[in-house]
């Protein structure tokens, strides 16, 4: 950990830009551990923790582009090339997007906490069609809660950083799984709304009959 400290002090923001892009391109890079080194070199007035947010949701976001940009383009081949050297490809792809069908965009949100996910939701995304405006707006917003998460604990338990790195992964699975309880949440209120409202049409139909007769 103190030499990843080291590395982003001694090239500062460009290695953090560099490293976040890219861990979400794919390269095995430890993204969490690499916002807890900004966020601890933040609270010593060495690097700027707005301005470090600020970059990883630019790294993340332009990466994921790339990769929604390639699902809308090439299909179903991109997942095909992604779990081409898993021991059941076909499994792994249908249950990718089974998965996606079913939580859709707000998966966004919780994927960049969930290794595996952040490297599938950006072109399943593209794959399905989904505009970019809302896939780029639900990106963002999940690529600033995964900055916000890893590089404020840096900043506020900077002085014990060995600390920290071995509880990222807990900590991770744990905000993930709040996450996921949220967007489930989010998902069950939308059916909920849609049922409501398939109820209330007849009714709104008969009423407006009534009247003009």
């Amino acid at each position: 950990m103190t030499a990843i400290v080291q590395f982003v002090l001694r090239h500062g923001y460009s290695t953090l830009f560099a490293a976040l892009f890219a861990r979400q391109i794919g390269f095995p890079l430890p993204g969490p551990l690499f916002l807890l080194a900004a966020g601890a070199l933040a609270a010593d007035g060495k690097l700027g923790l707005t301005t470090a947010i600020g970059i990883t949701i630019m790294a993340c976001v332009l990466a994921d582009w790339i990769w929604y940009e390639a699902g809308r383009r090439g299909g179903d081949r991109v997942l095909h090339l992604i779990y081409r050297f898993t021991r059941d490809p076909a499994f792994h792809y249908r249950r990718a997007k089974r998965i996606f069908a079913h939580y859709g965009l707000p998966l966004l949100l919780v994927a960049k906490f969930v290794l595996g996910v952040d490297a599938l939701a950006p072109p399943l995304a593209g794959i399905m069609r989904t505009s970019r405006v809302r896939f780029l707006a639900f990106d963002a917003v999940g690529a600033a809660l995964y900055a916000c998460v890893y590089g404020e604990l840096g900043y506020f338990f900077g002085h014990d950083l060995d600390r920290a790195a071995l509880y990222v992964v807990r900590a991770g699975r744990l905000l993930a799984g709040i996450v996921v309880l949220l967007v489930f949440c989010i998902y069950a209120a939308q059916r909920l709304v849609r049922r409501y409202r398939r109820v209330q049409m007849p009714c709104g139909i008969v009423g407006a009959q009534e009247n003009g007769d």
